[in-house]
């Protein structure tokens, strides 16, 4: 029995209504896999702060800030997280000759390691 044209209209509606569910059952999927993600990245990141400066523990929230804030606003500090985290558009900054016999043959995280020590 063949449909008829309002059968076909209600059908590929029905079908699209599916699809459009379908479409938001995975969006959501998607921003609740990376909100875990980015949960899991700050967690795993305010560990190794503390870890590494475990000074901080006893601070408060805004004390805490504050620190960040001096820190981060240190040239130093700055170019460094630049030769780590370099812009999109840029290419990473060339290793001073320097440093560059002692830092050859390091990971990246070694390599910091090392500035962090020295810093």
């Amino acid at each position: 029995m063949a449909k008829t044209t309002a059968e076909k209209i209600v059908s590929v509606q029905e079908r699209r209504q599916q699809l459009d569910n379908e479409m938001k059952r995975l969006q959501q999927q998607e921003r609740a896999e990376e909100r875990k993600k980015r949960n899991h990245r700050i967690c795993k990141r305010g560990g190794l702060l503390e870890k590494l400066l475990p000074d901080t523990i006893t601070l408060t929230d805004e004390q805490f800030e504050q620190f960040l804030k001096k820190v981060m606003l240190n040239d130093q500090t700055r170019r460094t997280l630049e030769r780590y985290a370099p812009k999109e558009d840029t290419t990473p900054a060339p290793v001073p000759a320097e440093k560059a016999e002692t830092v050859s043959g390091t990971t990246g995280a070694e390599q910091m390691e090392s500035e962090v020590r020295t810093f």
